[in-house]
């Protein structure tokens, strides 16, 4: 295994969609996100603005919350399927052809989905016992005081500090799963773990310094939008509506791409690819 590097990470990370560019477009940009956005406003957005006040009556909201969840549900199919998509492009070196590729990210996306529902359904369990405790007094009539909020502080820090980690123990499981073409997402978790334990603080200084640098530029660009927004007093109007979606792509592009080559560099920095792959 190489000696991890941080520098080095992120230099894979930037370069792992060299040589597939259009290929890689198609799938993080089409398949991600502009299907999902038309998907939302065909099924979603674009009934409830055709006929709002039909909902309201004989259970349409009941159905439409259902609509909803069911949107949610392939919108994630097509965001996780469109990152497997990607890092079996990048992986593969562009040999395998982008249809193949997608039919397997579409797939892999799905028991990713059911481990999702399995880790939120963990750290529910888990926030519960940690904050149970502190809350516990307040839920009694309690008032909060000076040494109850300064635990709680301490206690989200510490819990979200926590994601991070796991996030870096965990961070190779779709790039593994890509790589080896495999569906079972067991394979992932375990290979992941194994290969990030020697460099699990490194990377999640990594994933520290990524957080800041992009939450510092996604600020910004979440203050132009909100100024584009409100610029006409407050009324969304048609040019404010054409920012919001013009920011949203401006926010969810870098994030997509980001959501992919981090893990890729972080994965080929660890040196657990073969000689073959575009980084090569």
């Amino acid at each position: 295994m190489n000696r991890f590097s941080i520098g080095q990470a992120w230099s894979y990370a930037t370069s792992f969609f060299a040589g597939q560019g259009a290929n890689h477009a198609i799938a993080l940009i089409g398949v991600g996100i502009a299907a999902p956005l038309v998907l939302q406003f065909a099924l979603g957005g674009g009934a409830m603005m055709a006929d709002p006040m039909s909902l309201a009556a004989g259970g349409g909201l009941a159905a439409m919350g259902g609509l909803m969840m069911l949107i949610s549900l392939v919108n994630y199919i097509l965001q996780m399927g469109s990152y497997f998509t990607s890092w079996r492009i990048g992986f593969s070196n562009g040999a395998e052809p982008l249809g193949s590729a997608l039919a397997f990210g579409l797939v892999a996306a799905l028991p990713t989905f059911l481990l999702l529902i399995a880790v939120v359904l963990v750290l529910v369990l888990i926030g519960f016992v940690v904050f149970g405790s502190a809350l516990a007094p307040l839920a009694m009539g309690g008032a909060p005081s000076a040494g109850s909020s300064a635990i709680m502080l301490l206690l989200m820090l510490l819990f979200f500090l926590f994601l991070i980690w796991l996030a870096a123990r965990f961070c190779c499981t779709g790039p593994v799963m890509a790589d080896r073409r495999t569906f079972n997402v067991l394979t992932g978790l375990g290979e992941s773990w194994r290969m990030t334990a020697a460099a699990q603080w490194k990377i999640f200084g990594y994933f520290i310094l990524l957080g800041i640098a992009f939450f510092v530029v996604f600020l910004i660009l979440g203050m132009v939008v909100g100024v584009s927004m409100f610029a006409g007093g407050g009324v969304p109007s048609g040019g404010s509506i054409l920012a919001i979606i013009v920011g949203a792509l401006l926010l969810s592009i870098p994030i997509a791409y980001l959501q992919v080559g981090v893990p890729a560099g972080v994965y080929r920095a660890l040196g657990e690819h073969g000689q073959s792959d575009v980084f090569a």
